[in-house]
């Protein structure tokens, strides 16, 4: 399936595989919620590949092959536990096939909760990769899934409000809501949509800006974000179709 149907795909149209694109990811997380769609979506380039669990158009969890991604890393890189413990947890976990974190709270090194925090940061972590995706090919399988404990059971739209706001690519972000002039308007359907996501108040704020038509430069000087949090905000809302193009 090409990208260009991806770009045009409407709720009741699987968007089963592709080309990636700079607005793919997004996109498709915005499609599949629109579905309340259920299964995997996979990204993959090269030797890498993300996965992301979805339910009812809901992400639950997600899983990475990229050794970087993998839980000791994060446990290492946020200070939650000494390289010296690392590896006796890592050659006790392989001893005795338990998953890292059991062994963990075994030994007192972190609570049970300590470990459901940690594992949402790393699936959190592997979604904004995810976003910053660009090249490769995506797949969607539609398919029961399984619901781990640490689901996050996300919103499909709130997670492109999420990962959106993280996208690192300038490049991306001006192309997709254009020069200072440009115009915004709020859609008819803009209440139903946002009624559900975690909005923060300048967030609302620009919605509410948007009543009338409204260019991306007022906005950004009306606006107590900084100016390229405004422009990734903006490519949000068109994306979940809360703005439209004056």
């Amino acid at each position: 399936m090409s990208i260009a149907a991806v770009k045009g795909a409407q709720p009741a149209t699987p968007a089963h595989e592709g080309l990636v694109e700079a607005t793919t990811v997004p996109q498709l997380f915005h499609i599949l919620w629109q579905r309340r769609a259920t299964g995997v979506l996979t990204l993959s380039d090269r030797d890498i590949s993300r996965s992301a669990v979805i339910e009812q158009g809901r992400v639950q969890f997600a899983s990475s092959t990229d050794r970087d991604d993998r839980f000791n890393h994060v446990l290492l890189l946020a200070g939650v536990i000494s390289l010296n413990d690392l590896m006796r947890v890592l050659e006790a976990a392989l001893a005795s096939r338990d998953r890292l974190g059991e062994v963990m709270v075994r030994w007192n090194l972190i609570s049970a909760a300590d470990v459901e925090k940690w594992v949402k940061v790393q699936v959190r972590r592997i979604l904004i990769q995810m976003f910053d995706t660009t090249v490769g090919r995506f797949s969607f399988e539609e398919r029961p899934v399984e619901i781990d404990a640490y689901a996050l059971n996300l919103n499909g739209d709130a997670m492109v409000l999420e990962g959106v706001r993280k996208v690192r690519s300038w490049a991306r972000v001006y192309k997709e809501v254009g020069g200072l002039n440009t115009e915004y308007l709020t859609t008819r359907e803009m209440p139903a949509i946002t009624a559900g996501l975690p909005l923060a108040p300048e967030e609302w704020q620009l919605l509410h800006l948007c009543s009338e038509s409204t260019s991306l430069g007022e906005m950004c000087e009306a606006s107590s974000l900084l100016d390229l949090q405004v422009c990734k905000t903006v490519w949000a809302f068109l994306i979940v179709g809360a703005l439209m193009k004056a």
